[in-house]
Parts: structure tokens; sequence; C-alpha cells
């Protein structure tokens, strides 16, 4: 049986607003964006993303030269916007820090500590939904955030039903 403590911050964590500009600088955020039911989302942090983080920027180094004899320098800059970026996103989120991308709205939610220990436990350990959320109803009730008598939730937000589920 696996372990997971809520209460030690033991893994560094950084928090990351959604907001336009940073889906034109690293579009491959946009495939969790687009469903609304994706309130925050974290990216694995094993070492098989370290890999694929320089063999994107490999790829886009590449590329870029490749391509310089058509594009010039811009070559290199497009080829970061698709490229490169992420590969520097995933090397970030691996070996410095982990980012817990959330939207604007959700950031400002009274859900917001239990969907940011929700992506932290994903940063942190492997564990599937199912296990994730069998830790969070160990510490967050739906009673303690008016789930039953509270109209001000938002009618795609999965977490009340996550909270009332047995």
């Amino acid at each position: 049986m696996r372990v997971f403590d809520l209460g030690r911050k033991s893994e560094r964590y950084k928090v990351v607003v959604i907001n336009p500009l940073l889906l034109v600088l690293l579009p491959q955020l946009l495939v969790h964006y687009i469903d609304k039911r994706n309130l925050a989302f974290s990216l694995t942090r094993d070492h098989i993303m370290g890999v694929f983080g320089i063999l994107f920027i490999g790829l886009w180094l590449f590329l870029g030269k490749l391509f310089t004899k058509y594009l010039w320098l811009f070559s290199y800059i497009i080829f970061f916007i698709y490229i490169g970026s992420f590969g520097t996103l995933l090397l970030f989120n691996t070996y410095v820090m982990g980012i817990v991308f959330i939207r604007r709205k959700c950031y400002n939610c009274k859900f917001k500590k239990l969907i940011i220990d929700h992506e932290r436990i994903h940063l942190e350990a492997n564990f599937s939904e199912k296990e994730v959320w069998d830790k969070l109803k160990n510490v967050y009730t739906a009673q303690q955030f008016g789930v039953y008598d509270n109209g001000a939730i938002c009618d795609y937000c999965p977490i009340p039903a996550h909270l009332i589920e047995e």
C-alpha cells in the first residue's frame, strides 16, 4: 500500500494560473485546457518525462538549424514555441520544481486548496484518480464546502460529485 501525507510539504511545486499568453507560449497545454472539467492539471515528474524534455529540446535545435536556410533565425523562434518550450517545461517540471496549472476562474474558487492538493498528489506520486480522491476525502468533506446548500458552484465543476460519491 502506498502512503501519502497531505500535511507534509516535502516536494516543491509552483502554481501557475493559465492565461492567454501562457497558451500562446505553450500551445501543447490547449489539449488539457479545452475540456472545462480539467480545473487544473500537472505533468508527471518521472525520468521518462525528463528524457522527452531533452528529446524535444534537441528536436527544436535540429529543426531550427535545418530550416534556417528558409526562415532565417525565425525558425528557432517558431520551433521553440512549438517544440522547445514544451521540452523546457518538461525538464523544469521533472528536475527543478513541479508545476500545477490552474484555470483563472478556479484560482479564485472556494475549492482552490482542494484542487491544488489534488494536483500535488499527482505530482509527488503516480496514484490513480480513485486513490487520489480517497485520500482527499479523508481531509475534505462535502459539508465543509457547503456542497449541498450552495448554488454558487459552476455547472461543470466535478468536485462536488467526487466529494459526495461513496
